[in-house]
């Protein structure tokens, strides 16, 4: 059985990460999914050149990934790729432009992972937006998955695409933005995988934001109920589907970097009873097991795992997550 990996965007800024990102993705004893984000800021460059058609910006585009592969030895891969974006600056506007012009953040950057693992000699083949969904263009929905075989073949290396797929008239759509891990997990229904690894810059998911809460902490597990209303808190960048093909589909999800042991999200329900503190507005929001027994304190309900405090997040953090840190560390 396949794993599903996503390798996030903030771990692709230049040639090295692509060259640590291939050797991370070799060391597995089964070849996995990998679902790969656009370089970091890339997204936000190509919905601009989509607005304002700038060569200026498009040779900016260019640059960074033509840097990025020569150092390589893989330029040859993205050509085509970059004449194309050129050709998309005389496409006149319409509905699906944004989309055409998004998708090319992922095209590049798996094509460039794709070549790095195929020169490093690991058997490795490239799916280009096999996610079939609706023509919903910014927020598609997906409906199946073209040749998940061939994705879930083993003893290869399936590099996919992450945030865009293909509607019925073959036009390029997205999923929304952060839509890589939504992907991921998707692909992790159809083809049955057990668990998918979401790999970012972070170790895990943080009891608190670190910047502002010194104490913070990974946590080692999160229910995904838990997870998803730390989601629409804001504790968590989760695309808001993330976790709907994973409670469909009974899957664990870890949210880790190359190094951590990272944050188990599965349906089991683990200590402590008050998991994630973020900051909202004034005050603070609480996420945990038990977080509407504080209710009886004054606290909000928002949701059935998550309440809202007139507390900084220090103060919430220090009085309701650390006294239980030696029981889950």
């Amino acid at each position: 059985m396949k794993q599903v990996v996503k390798i996030g965007g903030s771990l692709l800024r230049s040639s090295s990460d692509f060259a640590t990102a291939a050797r991370f993705v070799a060391s597995f004893r089964e070849p996995p999914v990998v679902v790969v984000s656009a370089v970091k800021g890339v997204t936000d460059m190509l919905l601009q050149l989509d607005k304002t058609r700038s060569y200026l910006l498009y040779e900016e585009v260019a640059h960074r990934h033509i840097s990025i592969a020569r150092s390589l030895g893989v330029e040859e891969a993205i050509t085509p790729l970059l004449k194309d974006l050129e050709k998309a600056l005389k496409l006149p506007r319409a509905e699906w432009t944004s989309d055409y012009f998004a998708s090319f953040g992922e095209r590049l950057s798996a094509t460039l992972l794709h070549a790095v693992l195929k020169k490093m000699g690991v058997g490795a083949r490239l799916f280009i937006a096999p996610l079939l969904t609706d023509s919903n263009y910014g927020n598609a929905e997906p409906y199946a998955l073209d040749r998940r075989d061939e994705i879930a073949q083993p003893g290869v290396v399936a590099v996919v695409t992450g945030y865009i797929g293909r509607d019925r008239w073959g036009r390029y759509t997205t999923v929304g933005r952060g839509g890589s891990d939504y992907t991921a997990t998707y692909i992790g229904k159809e083809i049955g995988a057990g668990k998918v690894s979401l790999i970012t810059d972070s170790p895990g998911v943080m009891s608190a934001d670190p910047r502002e809460v010194g104490e913070a902490f990974v946590l080692p597990f999160l229910s995904i109920h838990e997870a998803i209303e730390a989601a629409k808190v804001g504790a968590k960048n989760f695309h808001p589907r993330t976790f709907i093909p994973v409670v469909e589909a009974q899957m664990a999800v870890e949210v880790r970097n190359y190094h951590s042991r990272g944050t188990l999200i599965s349906s089991v329900f683990s200590p402590p009873p008050y998991k994630i503190v973020t900051r909202c507005g004034q005050g603070s929001c609480v996420v945990g097991l038990a977080a509407r027994e504080l209710t009886k304190l004054g606290a909000v309900q928002l949701g059935q795992y998550s309440v809202k405090l007139d507390i900084p997040p220090r103060q919430a953090h220090e009085h309701l997550v650390l006294p239980f840190q030696k029981f889950i560390a």
